[in-house]
């Protein structure tokens, strides 16, 4: 849908709004290596979305193709619309919070222990496909049975995501009488917390009626300050490494339980929920690290050239093969990679920028485009990112200031 494209335009203006603010006000409330986290982990998320087919609306039209009956698209549908997926949304929401799989890719979204606009941002890159597996997307699927349209649906949505996205701030305390009916930051600052006062809260995306009727709700409290993350948190910057901590985390008690049986059902199973012979195992966590040398200028040029990456990918799919595209999307993913290894300072950081750049080199000088696009300026611009970036690591890594944390880890026992 059109709207999809708009709506991390959007996103982006809030964020930059907030950081400035933010910054203004002393830096409060947000560090830059986190947000720029969150930023990497939104862009190869966005990138499959907007590459693949979401499945949800696939399905959508195929009921609603099905149905005997249809609603009007007329004024009230837009309403009926927001209100109808707001509720499917909700449900969603706590199925993503009940299955040890679906925690495991809806946890990343709560893996920061700030809670900033761009928090909102944070998703990992397998969550669609966990949406598939799990059956999560069929809950958006059910408003076709009243005849619902898809494009009101997908309206609905839409408004879901904008306004789900602008409650992740702490700078708003309140917005009074609204609080009764949306779904407020206020709300949704309990919905993150990690607090027992606070668990399993506040699930609404637009309102707070579900919550409230369905018995989840619970106010923000003076005398609970909220304290923000999870309660194995990733400990990282790295992308990757926050986009699969809980699921890797699963994984290996996974593979440790000595049940065939349990092996398969641990991923379906409550959240939380592990075979009696892994409770208690301990897990291999890393030490918290230390912002990396240059962090504004270096984490500026990665930023710059996946955000303009990602941009390109997203306004010219139509114009492409399905190979270029995935080929494109993959090229994202390896370049959060490389960004992540910079935040936390890994001993190979400047190695795989290399090969990076190489791989681009030798792409542009093969063919002449950049993933089958023409090197027009855009695309000349993307080289001269990939130029300073690779620049910008060796100047760094050579530096004495850089320090690599690649070997430093310590091992805690699970909780």
């Amino acid at each position: 849908m059109e709207g999809q494209i708009v709506v991390p335009y959007v996103f982006a203006a809030l964020m930059a709004l907030e950081y400035g603010y933010n910054l203004a006000r002393g830096g409060r409330y947000q560090s830059p290596r986190d947000s720029a986290t969150s930023l990497m982990l939104a862009i190869p998320h966005v990138a499959v979305l907007a590459v693949l087919p979401v499945a949800w609306v696939v399905l959508y039209r195929g009921v609603e193709h099905a149905m005997p009956w249809h609603l009007p698209v007329t004024w009230w549908i837009w309403p009926l619309g927001i209100l109808v997926m707001d509720l499917a949304s909700y449900w969603m929401h706590r199925y993503h919070h009940a299955l040890n799989l679906t925690w495991g890719i809806h946890s990343v979204h709560h893996s920061s222990e700030e809670f900033t606009i761009t928090t909102g941002a944070r998703a990992s890159m397998a969550e669609p496909l966990v949406n598939v597996i799990s059956g999560a997307y069929l809950i958006l699927v059910v408003p076709a049975l009243t005849g619902l349209p898809v494009v009101a649906a997908g309206v609905g949505w839409l408004v879901k995501d904008v306004w789900g996205f602008a409650v992740h701030t702490r700078n708003v305390r309140s917005l009074g009488p609204l609080e009764w009916i949306l779904a407020t930051p206020s709300h949704h600052r309990v919905h993150h917390a990690t607090n027992p006062i606070y668990a399993n809260k506040n699930y609404g995306f637009v309102t707070i009626l579900w919550d409230r009727l369905f018995g989840t709700f619970q106010p923000e409290l003076a005398s609970e300050p909220p304290v923000f993350g999870t309660q194995r948190p990733p400990r990282s910057f790295h992308p990757i490494a926050v986009a699969f901590h809980e699921l890797r985390l699963i994984g290996r008690d996974a593979a440790a339980t000595s049940r065939w049986r349990d092996k398969l059902r641990i991923w379906f199973m409550p959240a939380g929920w592990r075979p009696a012979d892994v409770i208690g195992r301990s897990h291999p966590e890393r030490l918290p690290t230390p912002p990396p040398r240059a962090l504004y200028f270096v984490g500026g040029l990665q930023l710059a050239y996946l955000l303009l990456a990602s941009l390109q990918l997203s306004a010219t799919l139509g114009d492409h093969t399905i190979a270029q595209n995935l080929g494109y999307l993959g090229f994202l993913i390896v370049a959060t990679a490389v960004a992540g290894d910079y935040f936390e300072s890994e001993r190979r950081y400047a190695i795989i920028e290399t090969a990076r750049a190489l791989a681009v080199a030798a792409m542009v000088g093969a063919t002449g485009t950049w993933f089958g696009r023409p090197l027009d300026a855009f695309g000349l611009l993307l080289v001269a990112l990939a130029a300073a970036n690779l620049v910008a690591a060796w100047v760094v890594t050579s530096s004495g200031a850089y320090r690599p944390t690649s070997d430093r880890e310590r091992v805690q026992p699970s909780p």
